[in-house]
């Protein structure tokens, strides 16, 4: 466990993953070929002798011995240390049992002590070997120490060959030398040996496990299909109970019941052999790997925040992390490889969430204030248009209402004004103009000169949107047309509805956020087309339908300067005109349209003798009286040209 110990991804990480791994694995079918007969209570009844192992006669040890050899164990193994005299008779028998025998091995203690100091710290640390009596050891065919590191989370290794003893073979070392080979050559000591990782297979008693004394019926006794149970097979006897109050020489694993039942000495001595015979120890990544795989893991889920919005981010940096879990344990089960767990899954996306919502947070507060900064709003008034505009990133096409508008007699006011009385005078104009906008729900886009460019998102609900922006033009012509306001100016306005690219333009050096697109030219063309009507408010169609209101009057199909498609135009005003007034000038405006001169200037006349300075009606009475005077020609179903008598 050194390199868990000192691994930079910690060992407690590491343990619990390895944890989780064996938890969602389960347990696994050990091999036939190695089989454990226990030294327990159960036997220590049934053979009516002491409830400690170490006091039995080893005349049952002896016939074991014999009854397993002659029954066709491969090798034997006993881990249990044979260094105490007991009845001579009994003795002899053992020896003579393994000198007969000549496949057991007998397992040696290890023992570590520590050289301390004058002030008790540790200056070295020595291992020592007690073997078995000599009488057993010369008897044996191989003695050999098992040694497992512990740690505070149980057992996970054991060594092959173990460096602080000259490399010696273990017991499962020796014990896998015999049986892959014919001969009864002693594994060969192989030098800088290495922890092995202990593949588990489950719980106590989940490899083979016979009582003592079952085993020894079997040998006497057995049936014939009994008979092959021990034959060419790897025999460990050691205690094993599974009875907590009787535990002695157990072990803490991952398999460890709840009830506190863990695992023998004798049952991991059996896993390590089984593990060496079927070359299926667990294989772990360098630490240096681990640490660079956690590392580009972590730059990995990094690069999503940094490429991404935060929900895509945060969805696919714990879709991943979620992801890796059947990766690990595919690698795990299939081809026993403990791949990092806690951090990739866990702790790293902990970590690299927390950090990216920290920066997308910072992110937005300073494009917020950029975007404040940049469109010269306030955040009160314009919160949502902020919003939006965070969450589109460089821009994209929105629906929306243009509202274009133009001082009527700025050219004047700039003549007759310095620039910087010129600048107050515009500066109390537009707050009064803002201010109305922004009631409305609108959003001042640009400002140039003594035009204004404003805009009304629709994606949501256009018909909301349409109302707003009417409601906003007429409150706008109110104060700036009314003639009451001292800060107003005479102004006309355009409304156009329909796409819009919202987002930003120019480069670092020099960036604006635009609403580029048809409708934002087009709502300027609307507005110049007040001058010829002598109108304050014209709408399209596309604005004045979705609001369903009835505050407008037609002014029938125009062709706007520079534009090839027709466009229907209302006049937006605070009321209706009067009925007979708005009956004649909707059937002069239809007679036009059919290109019926006559009845369309009688209708007009009507409507000019109740509203003598009504824009639209003078427009129109005009338009008859060049085209019967030859100085344009008809219009094409009565669709007006703009800028043509």
């Amino acid at each position: 466990m050194t390199g868990l110990l000192l691994s930079p991804i910690g060992h407690k990480g590491a343990t619990l993953g390895l944890e989780l791994l064996y938890n969602f694995r389960g347990s696994k079918p050990p091999p036939e070929s190695v089989v454990i007969i226990t030294l327990d209570s159960e036997s220590s009844r049934a053979l009516n002798v002491s409830e400690r192992p170490d006091r039995w006669t080893r005349h049952y040890h002896a016939r074991l011995i014999r009854g397993l050899k002659a029954h066709g164990a491969r090798v034997i193994g006993f881990d249990m240390l044979f260094d105490q005299a007991r009845d001579a008779s009994g003795d002899q028998a053992l020896a003579a049992a393994l000198r007969e025998a000549g496949n057991v091995v007998l397992v040696e203690k290890t023992t570590r002590d520590e050289v301390r100091g004058p002030n008790g710290e540790v200056l070295a640390v020595t291992d020592r070997l007690t073997p078995p009596l000599p009488l057993f050891k010369e008897a044996a065919w191989a003695t050999a120490p098992f040694i497992m590191p512990k740690t505070p989370d149980g057992v996970m290794e054991f060594w092959e060959n173990i460096p602080s003893l000259g490399d010696l073979p273990s017991v499962p070392a020796v014990m896998a030398h015999r049986m892959t080979h014919d001969d009864d050559s002693r594994p060969p000591i192989r030098h800088h040996g290495e922890l092995q990782l202990l593949n588990l297979f489950g719980p106590i008693k989940t490899v083979r496990s016979i009582p003592y004394h079952e085993a020894l019926r079997i040998l006497e006794n057995g049936t014939l299909a009994e008979d092959a149970v021990f034959r060419g097979k790897a025999v460990l006897v050691g205690f094993s109970e599974d009875n907590q109050s009787r535990q002695a020489d157990m072990f803490k694993t991952p398999f460890s019941r709840e009830d506190g039942v863990d695992i023998s000495g004798v049952e991991l001595c059996a896993t390590a052999l089984a593990n060496l015979l079927e070359h299926n120890t667990l294989e772990r990544p360098p630490e240096l790997l681990n640490l660079a795989l956690i590392l580009l893991w972590s730059v990995g889920l990094a690069l999503l925040w940094g490429l991404l919005p935060t929900l895509w981010a945060g969805v696919l940096t714990w879709a991943l992390a979620l992801a890796w879990l059947p990766v690990c344990l595919w690698a795990f089960s299939q081809h026993h490889l403990w791949l990092p767990v806690v951090y990739p899954s866990l702790i790293t996306p902990v970590v690299v969430t927390a950090l990216g919502l920290g920066l997308h947070t910072h992110l937005a507060r300073r494009r917020a204030a950029s975007l404040e900064q940049t469109l010269r709003l306030t955040p009160q008034g314009n919160a949502r248009l902020i919003e939006l505009l965070q969450s589109l990133g460089g821009g994209r096409t929105v629906h929306g209402i243009c509202l274009c508008s133009d001082i009527e007699s700025y050219t004047t006011l700039s003549e007759n004004l310095s620039p910087d009385l010129t600048r107050e005078v515009l500066n109390r104009y537009f707050s009064h103009f803002i201010r109305i906008v922004e009631a409305h729900g609108g959003h001042v886009m640009d400002m140039v000169g003594d035009s204004a460019m404003c805009l009304w998102l629709a994606d949501e609900s256009p018909q909301q949107a349409c109302r707003q922006a009417l409601a906003a033009a007429l409150d706008l012509n109110t104060f700036m047309n009314s003639g009451t306001n001292r800060d107003a100016q005479p102004t006309r306005f355009g409304l156009h509805y329909g796409p819009v690219y919202l987002g930003e333009l120019g480069t670092d050096g020099h960036r604006e956020i635009r609403a580029v697109g048809d409708i934002v030219n087009t709502s300027s063309r609307i507005q110049s087309a007040n001058k010829f009507l002598k109108t304050r408010v014209l709408a399209s169609a596309s604005v004045i339908l979705p609001a369903a209101e009835n505050r407008h009057r037609a002014l029938g199909n125009f062709r706007l300067a520079g534009k090839q498609q027709p466009l229907e135009l209302y006049e937006v005003r605070d009321n209706q005109l009067p009925a007979p007034c708005q009956n004649s000038f909707g059937g002069a405006l239809q007679a036009y349209v059919h290109n019926e001169l006559a009845l369309a200037r009688t209708g007009f006349e009507q409507v000019r003798s109740h509203l003598p300075g009504d824009g639209p009606t003078l427009f129109y009475l005009d338009r008859i009286e060049s085209r019967h005077q030859g100085q344009h020609e008809a219009d094409a179903d009565g669709c007006v040209v703009m800028g043509s008598k």
